[in-house]
């Protein structure tokens, strides 16, 4: 009783402190510096971003990688997942509270999917009300009996209690371990065929007590990719793009509750950047998975997803994970500019001439037709980088003798390109082109004199 209490007591402080603005000293001890005197936050984070700005450009002016201090890192753009940067994200790894993202997917699947709503209620088992009040885990309590909603305990969730994930996933699923057995199904749907889950929440099978698998070892523990835990974020995004609303908030109630948001590069916070806004997504502390973050920025309206693993940290409120995202996010901001391909815009113009843009049509009257862009689409080129198409192939259902099958009608896709230099998560670096002209079939005397020459 006396630990909820102090529990409750630090958390209004801190709570009041950030929205009041007043800094003390005592509470900088505990916190980390993560609230600050609005009157000097600015100031810091603008010297921040200065300071981070130079060494940026000194790395891009004299070619040099970011070394980001973490196992594993990557950056994507939000809607096409084209890659900005990469370091080890293939490797597997321990996830922790990042695994709640996945959690979330599977329940805004079942709502969409209309097996669940956001008003289903969940009634709280004695195992999950054990799980709530847990003082070694992030919670909030959960009253034995009680009956709560999804979408109550999806809040939760997001803010990192555990008991409220487990709870969210027992509703969506009607036991624990059978949400977790969604939870691999969903991973594999998605493509992600090396995905270890075992609970909702990111605690490892033994902590999570009854709730777990009773057959898997006590330390088992849920493990993804960087590259993992961008994708299911990016399906986050498109599913249900209003969760960036809950991500960015500072707190949310919870019963008679605040609950602090565990992102501190939100605005409003200590690691905020001026010029770049942060609104999500989630964090994960533990043990063996070190501090991790996978977030989404927005600059200039070009949203991107990062993700840093294994970062080391000196406790929960040492920084180290938004820092090495302040660095990634800068990077890639700055060493990209954001080109936009337009329908039927033609090749040879947004090549320059690097590419002629045509493909032949051998049995044609013009034997070539222009080619342009079928639809619109938006890529990242660096500051360096030209555009240009590599592996301009015709489609099979129109391709004849190497090229083209006449006759073209202007508008028809007819062939796929990639862009030299660019990387997808899903390995989907593919251009539709479609033909800017007409061209009827050649009649047949056209065709054999054509076929006679050919031999000479």
């Amino acid at each position: 009783m006396i630990h909820k209490l102090l529990k409750n007591i630090t958390l209004v402080m801190l709570i009041t402190l950030m929205l009041a603005g007043v800094s003390s000293p005592s509470m900088a001890a505990t916190n980390g510096s993560n609230i600050h005197n609005q009157n000097n936050e600015l100031t810091n984070q603008e010297k921040t971003s200065q300071k981070l700005n130079q060494e940026t450009n000194h790395l891009l002016k004299n070619n040099l990688p970011l070394n980001l201090q973490a196992k594993s890192a990557l950056a994507i753009d939000a809607k096409t997942g084209q890659i900005l940067y990469d370091k080890n994200s293939k490797q597997s790894l321990p996830t922790a509270s990042m695994s709640k993202l996945l959690s979330i997917y599977v329940t805004l699947k079942a709502i969409k999917n209309h097996q669940i709503n956001w008003d289903t209620k969940v009634k709280i088992t004695p195992a999950l009300h054990a799980l709530s009040v847990n003082p070694e885990y992030a919670n909030v309590e959960l009253r034995e009996n009680h009956t709560y909603t999804i979408e109550q305990l999806y809040k939760a969730a997001i803010y990192s209690e555990n008991a409220g994930a487990m709870a969210m996933g027992y509703g969506v699923a009607g036991s624990t371990q059978k949400f977790a057995l969604a939870m691999r199904k969903a991973a594999k749907d998605l493509g992600i065929n090396d995905a270890q889950i075992y609970t909702a929440c990111g605690l490892t099978n033994g902590e999570v007590g009854s709730l777990g698998f009773s057959n898997v070892d006590a330390n088992a523990e849920n493990k993804l990719s960087a590259r993992d835990m961008a994708v299911i974020s990016m399906n986050i995004l498109k599913l249900y793009p209003h969760i960036l609303k809950d991500t960015a908030a500072n707190t949310t109630k919870f019963e008679n509750n605040t609950m602090l948001n565990w992102n501190w590069m939100i605005r409003g916070r200590s690691e905020a950047l001026p010029d770049i806004k942060v609104d999500g997504l989630k964090t994960g502390t533990s043990d063996t998975a070190g501090a991790c973050f996978t977030g989404t920025a927005v600059k200039d309206n070009h949203r991107v997803i990062t993700v840093v693993m294994g970062v080391h940290h000196a406790g929960q409120y040492d920084p180290s994970r938004f820092v090495q995202t302040q660095k990634l996010l800068k990077y890639v901001y700055a060493k990209y500019r954001y080109v936009s391909l337009n329908a039927h815009q033609p090749v040879s113009e947004m090549t320059e001439g690097r590419n002629e843009g045509t493909l032949d049509v051998p049995n044609g009257k013009q034997t070539k037709v222009s080619l342009g862009f079928s639809d619109h689409q938006d890529i990242w080129l660096s500051n360096v980088q030209q555009f240009q198409l590599s592996q301009i192939t015709p489609l099979k259902s129109v391709e004849y003798d190497g090229g083209l099958n006449a006759p073209i009608t202007a508008g028809d896709v007819v062939a796929n390109a990639k862009v030299i230099g660019l990387n997808y998560i899903n390995n989907e670096n593919n251009l539709k082109l479609t033909a800017l002209n007409d061209d009827d079939k050649a009649n047949i005397f056209v065709r054999m004199w054509r076929s006679i020459l050919s031999w000479l």
